[in-house]
């Protein structure tokens, strides 16, 4: 990796330079200059990091506190895996010896316990400082019960302009100019298109054609659903129907197809009130685009067959498309031994959409307890803040991208689609909505019972209900 950019000079610069609330001041700044002259010594990289400073001009001192980032999956004892995870290791760990705390990423809970756990500690309290990991199933219940510190009273951290902030996450539980959320690094690359580069190769189609349509702005629903049409059919001439192009999880091809086509499930206006969009002209379009994809090229579940059939028969190179989220190319991952090349893309573009390839980022929020004073919680959120400074030599545009290159076949993977998905701030605000089943209408159009003019009949009332609350 090359050395650290002059852009992380500027911006350091800005950093020592702004007005912070003191922290406990008293750092040494001597002691911390020797301790980055030591690691310079083995790590050339770090010649060019900035030891920051209070207002008063000293080491930010956190006098040994303890601030624990909770989530439900981290073993902090894990060895790390990669080089870049040994990095991140030795970076934290310098960067808590030098402002003096120690901040770790821990589980402090399980999956399903972890919204009554941060509830009942932002509503009791404790000794511990929390910045808690939360998904949808605790975000608008816990803004609208005032367990989260509201994030705009936050004096020492830029969350708007930082580029070390996750701005959707940012704007996901803001309400007026008070928001009371955050996530760091680039957006987590979810919903997108895998296909088979062997069988579009011997339908007629060259195996990247995907890619060089994504980067021509010609990859739309059109083009998908007449290359769906040529490689769904009956093979041995008995009438049935053997070959079909696309067995995609249901679910992730609707949320994609929704958003493509300007439609959504639940939109937020620009006064942060939630607002059922399933039935808009754009949505339902897409509904019944999906229901007409689903009938005509999806490979039918047998009977018999588990769940997840489709993803065995895309890995066993039965279909040339799935439509599903990213994390299927980690490493060792569900792709990981399948024998068929295989590339990602953007979901198509629907006819009404805003013409931006991307995805739909429901990102994970991090929140901080609002049982804690205003001189904790800034503590807290600027530990975590210097926790957070970019690794030395990992620093640059594309150092994001470090982490996704072993679980994929080709770079276009990353360097093109991965690219456009952490471009564009785009959040999902159906799963904020607590008992709202999106498969009230999924299962009924995708399997065929339905049409989506009834399925949205039958499910807008109840929807209309769930976001009426979560507005109150």
């Amino acid at each position: 990796m090359k050395k650290i950019a002059g852009s992380l000079l500027a911006m350091s610069a800005v950093l020592l330079s702004m007005t912070v609330v003191s922290c406990g001041g008293g750092g040494s700044k001597a002691k911390a200059e020797k301790a980055l002259a030591t690691m310079v010594e083995e790590n050339p990289e770090y010649e060019a990091v900035t030891i920051q400073t209070d207002e008063s001009g000293k080491v930010f001192n956190f006098k040994k506190m303890d601030v624990i980032v909770g989530d439900w999956w981290t073993n902090p004892d894990a060895a790390p895996n990669s080089k870049q995870q040994e990095d991140l290791a030795t970076w934290r760990q310098f960067t808590n010896d030098v402002y003096n705390v120690n901040v770790v990423q821990k589980a402090v809970s399980g999956w399903g316990s972890n919204p009554q756990f941060v509830t009942n500690f932002c509503i009791t309290g404790g000794e511990e400082n929390y910045v808690f990991i939360i998904d949808g199933r605790s975000a608008v219940t816990g803004v609208k019960a005032n367990l989260f510190y509201d994030l705009s009273k936050i004096k020492s951290v830029d969350y708007h302009n930082a580029a070390k902030y996750d701005q959707g996450a940012v704007m996901k539980l803001a309400k007026g100019d008070s928001f009371y959320a955050f996530n760091w690094g680039k957006p987590e690359p979810k919903n997108g298109m895998f296909f088979n580069k062997r069988i579009l190769e011997e339908n007629g189609y060259d195996p990247d054609l995907p890619y060089d349509l994504q980067k021509s702005g010609k990859w739309t629903w059109a083009v998908f659903e007449e290359m769906c049409k040529k490689m769904t059919r009956d093979t041995d001439n008995d009438g049935v129907i053997d070959q079909y192009a696309m067995s995609s999880f249901n679910t992730e091809f609707t949320y994609s197809a929704l958003d493509s086509n300007g439609g959504g499930i639940v939109k937020r206006d620009s006064s942060g009130k939630y607002y059922l969009d399933a039935g808009s002209e754009n949505s339902m379009e897409a509904w019944n685009w999906i229901q007409k994809m689903w009938q005509n090229y999806q490979l039918p579940q047998a009977e018999g067959a588990n769940w997840d059939y489709f993803y065995t028969a895309f890995i066993n190179g039965e279909t040339a498309f799935l439509a599903d989220q990213e994390y299927n190319a980690q490493p060792g991952g569900r792709f990981a031994q399948m024998a068929d090349d295989w590339g990602f893309v953007c979901f198509p573009l629907g006819p009404h959409g805003d013409g931006v390839y991307k995805t739909i980022h429901d990102t994970n929020m991090c929140v901080i307890p609002s049982c804690y004073d205003d001189k904790r919680a800034e503590k807290i959120a600027k530990a975590v803040d210097l926790w957070l400074e970019d690794v030395p030599g990992y620093d640059e545009p594309d150092s994001w991208k470090e982490g996704y290159y072993a679980g994929f076949r080709d770079s276009r993977a990353v360097d093109e689609t991965l690219e456009l998905m952490a471009k564009t701030a785009n959040p999902r605000f159906d799963t904020l909505i607590s008992g709202l089943s999106q498969g009230d209408m999924i299962w009924g159009i995708t399997g065929g019972y339905m049409t989506p003019a009834e399925a949205w009949e039958g499910a807008k009332n109840q929807w209309q209900a769930l976001v009426d609350e979560c507005n109150r």
